[in-house]
């Protein structure tokens, strides 16, 4: 089965915390919004998603799950290349490699 593509590039989104983890929060979030094939969890706090949405967009989204003193970074990328199995290479191949 494949997946379809729409428009959309690579972006990277990155939590940051010291007091706890937010990849269940962050990844249940992005599921929701973008759905299950767009989304992959790199490690930790981080995934990288295929989207149309701007980066302020996801950034809003994703603010209300933050307290105070905890961040997220999102980066939109232009070019990109990557190997190993956290980077999924076929999903990311089909995504505009």
């Amino acid at each position: 089965m494949t997946d379809a593509i729409g428009a959309g590039s690579l972006k990277l989104i990155v939590g940051c915390t010291s007091e706890r983890s937010l990849a269940d929060a962050i990844g249940a979030q992005l599921r929701e919004r973008l759905g299950e094939n767009d989304v992959r969890h790199l490690h930790n706090d981080a995934f990288l998603v295929y989207t149309d949405a701007e980066p302020a967009a996801i950034r809003d989204w994703l603010s209300p799950l933050l307290s105070e003193d905890e961040s997220v970074f999102v980066v939109e990328f232009e070019r990109w290349s990557g190997r190993g199995p956290a980077a999924d290479t076929r999903w990311l191949l089909r995504r505009g490699h």
